[in-house]
């Protein structure tokens, strides 16, 4: 666990590279960025975007496995934001072709090997030429539509629906702003300051994805601790993403400090949508 003086240092560090972001012309944003995170990954060695050790690993995977269940096999996956490349590493056995995206060389420059059929390259989440039309099966991110540049953000998940085939799907999980902030700025910031530069609602995520050409929503019927206890459940389905937004709206408008109570007490930590062209 860092001490509170490093939390600070990292709190400051990560502040000053977020400005640095949101103010950077649009043609400068993609270097400004990869810059920034290899800068704070250099600077801040006790930062979990590391995650060298196995026991890392193995933590990630522990949390995702009902997100990794929803990905399914026999398919060609693109992971955005891969980070330690733990899950890449685990779909890799029950699917044709994995590929993950980071933008930060020194993160992927700190992974394991990787099996045969899995790729990790790095690239910028609203940039996809690396990839032809109709590439992947299904597209999946954890913790990372809150890292893109607010103007950038619909390009993102327009690029998606480009390299995914007809029939295909994202399955994206973020933050929620009513629980945040989500970054390092919560031991500081009543929203988020650092490099989550936007958290957002499901309300603005299902606006964005259905700007981008998605059709169809789909959200897991209960929250992921409960699949973690109870795996079972995931045989019960999913539910129509827009049965998540009247709790959402209903506490809106309410004064931060409240909205924030009622929202942890709803659980409401994270938006999880898998969305379907």
């Amino acid at each position: 666990m860092p001490t509170p003086d490093q939390i600070y240092q990292h709190y400051q560090l990560e502040k000053k590279l977020a400005a640095k972001i949101m103010n950077a012309a649009p043609e400068e944003r993609v270097q400004v960025s990869l810059e920034a995170y290899d800068e704070l990954f250099s600077t801040i060695t006790w930062h979990d975007g590391h995650l060298k050790t196995e026991e890392c690993r193995r933590k990630v995977l522990d949390f995702y496995k009902p997100f990794l269940r929803m990905v399914g096999s026999d398919q060609d996956v693109l992971e955005l934001g891969c980070g330690n490349g733990a899950q890449m590493q685990a779909l890799s056995p029950l699917n044709h072709r994995c590929v993950g995206i980071d933008i930060s060389e020194i993160v992927l420059d700190h992974q394991a090997a990787m099996p045969a059929n899995v790729e990790l390259k790095i690239a910028d989440a609203t940039n996809l030429l690396l990839f032809e039309d109709n590439s992947f099966d299904v597209a999946f991110s954890t913790q990372l539509v809150e890292h893109i540049h607010p103007e950038e953000i619909q390009r993102h998940f327009d690029e998606i629906v480009r390299v995914l085939r007809p029939g295909g799907r994202y399955i994206c999980e973020t933050p929620h702003p009513y629980t945040g902030p989500h970054d390092v700025s919560f031991h500081f910031d009543d929203v988020a300051t650092c490099f989550h530069l936007k958290e957002y609602t499901l309300g603005e995520l299902l606006a964005l994805m259905r700007g981008a050409g998605f059709r169809r929503f789909k959200a897991p019927l209960f929250r992921q601790a409960m699949y973690e206890r109870r795996p079972w459940l995931a045989k019960l389905g999913e539910v129509p993403a827009d049965w998540r937004r009247p709790a959402e709206m209903m506490i809106k408008y309410l004064p931060l400090t409240m909205r924030r109570k009622l929202a942890l007490t709803m659980r409401m930590n994270s938006v999880f949508v898998e969305a379907l062209t």
